[in-house]
């Protein structure tokens, strides 16, 4: 089991920062030497081969084909991360599932590995696109995303065409992942392991005031159209309109001010405002209250504000079926686990729309994570193969 962390430390080596966490965007050398890896970590073990799909995802998967029909089980996460990022993001989940295939040998034609691609949506702010390529949800403005030196995503994956006319390279009856939980819950509740209900779902919008830049001197008070003061106002009250609701939370991670002169009256402010909450339910309300903001603002201040919608993901529960067979395995081990929802986004919420999928968390210490302090306890990293290679087989003997 100790050549989980062997691994997890190799990974950790790969990056583009070293002494400053993990840094490996999606389609870059360091993300493709992470795959690379990782395969090469694998390719002693009998019965296995390597194969890419139009999105440039790797499978590790049976040499001999997958019978039509056959209960198969697709397992796996991650390798790219966020700049500075931890260790284990991503990382844990693809090492479980090597774990799980190394100890699976003569009977690996039930079980495949998957590395997603671009799970963290760090250079092409698309998120999770390597797994909606999986799921067959690619649609052409995914591919015409751009990093900030203009290069599409179109332009970095192997086939783009093949992504939206998309064909796996297995075809699984069941998805896989275990994760840190990247919060504090586990750690708060004293628990070991998290039981995925369901994946928070994500609408983003840009808040967008447009004023009159003019001179900050003499531009008395009467007179001005400042753009920020009505999207600084809704930004300020952004916690109020998730108070009360489990689960559910509001961010503004991104404020552009326009022109950005100390002496010039902005004329223009954009906002980036997050919300996430477990069902779409309660997405409606926030977003409901979010809008109510929006029309007060737009009668009491000489700028214009408006709301414009630019991310929207999907909650998504995970399959009970799947979580009934994790159930079982906890409960035969009498492992304390707790039920929750994930507030981050992950690449089961994508593989769920293909087949039934599930997932658990082990604890992070002290709930940090996109952190180089990121960390978990390494009985916890070990008790994650142990129970993914559990949970695969118990999945295996419910589907056959």
């Amino acid at each position: 089991m100790t050549q989980m962390l062997d691994v997890l430390r190799g990974l950790r080596s790969i990056t583009a920062t070293p002494g400053r966490g993990c840094t490996r965007i999606a389609y870059t050398h360091y993300e493709d030497q992470a795959h690379d890896y990782v395969w090469e970590r694998l390719r002693d073990v009998p019965g296995l081969r390597r194969v890419h799909d139009a999105a440039g995802n790797m499978f590790v998967v049976p040499e001999a084909p997958v019978t039509a029909g056959h209960p198969h089980v697709l397992i796996g996460s991650h390798l790219d991360t966020v700049i500075e990022g931890g260790w284990l993001d991503g990382s844990l989940g693809v090492v479980a599932a090597m774990h799980v295939l190394s100890q699976r040998v003569g009977l690996g034609a039930d079980v495949s590995l998957v590395v997603f691609r671009d799970e963290e949506g760090v250079r092409f702010n698309t998120g999770l696109f390597g797994s909606k390529v999986f799921a067959g949800r690619c649609q052409p403005t995914d591919l015409d995303a751009t990093d900030g030196d203009g290069v599409r995503v179109r332009d970095v994956v192997p086939d783009p065409a093949g992504c939206r006319d998309y064909r796996p390279p297995v075809d699984p009856s069941v998805f896989l992942e275990c994760h840190i939980e990247q919060g504090a819950r586990l750690v708060t509740r004293e628990k070991r392991v998290g039981m995925v209900t369901a994946i928070v779902g994500i609408r983003r919008f840009a808040l967008i005031g447009t004023g009159s830049a003019n001179h900050a001197g003499t531009t008395d008070m009467l007179r001005r159209e400042d753009a920020l003061v009505p999207v600084a106002e809704i930004v300020g009250r952004l916690p109020t309109l998730v108070e009360g609701i489990e689960d559910a939370v509001i961010t503004c991670g991104r404020l552009s001010v326009q022109p950005g002169a100390p002496n010039v009256i902005p004329g223009r402010v954009t906002a980036i405002v997050e919300m996430r909450a477990q069902d779409e339910s309660t997405l409606d309300t926030i977003e409901q209250r979010l809008r109510g903001l929006v029309d007060q603002a737009r009668g009491s201040r000489a700028a214009e504000v408006e709301l414009q919608p630019s991310v929207v993901v999907p909650s998504a529960p995970t399959d009970p079926e799947v979580q009934a067979c994790l159930e079982a395995v906890l409960a035969t081990r009498s492992i304390p686990f707790d039920r929750l929802a994930s507030m981050a986004g992950h690449d089961t919420q994508q593989a769920g729309q293909r087949c039934a999928a599930g997932m658990f968390f082990i604890p992070s210490i002290d709930g940090v994570s996109h952190n180089p302090a990121e960390d978990s306890r390494y009985e916890d990293v070990e008790l994650a193969g142990d129970i993914m290679l559990a949970w695969a087989e118990a999945c295996l003997a419910r589907c056959s």
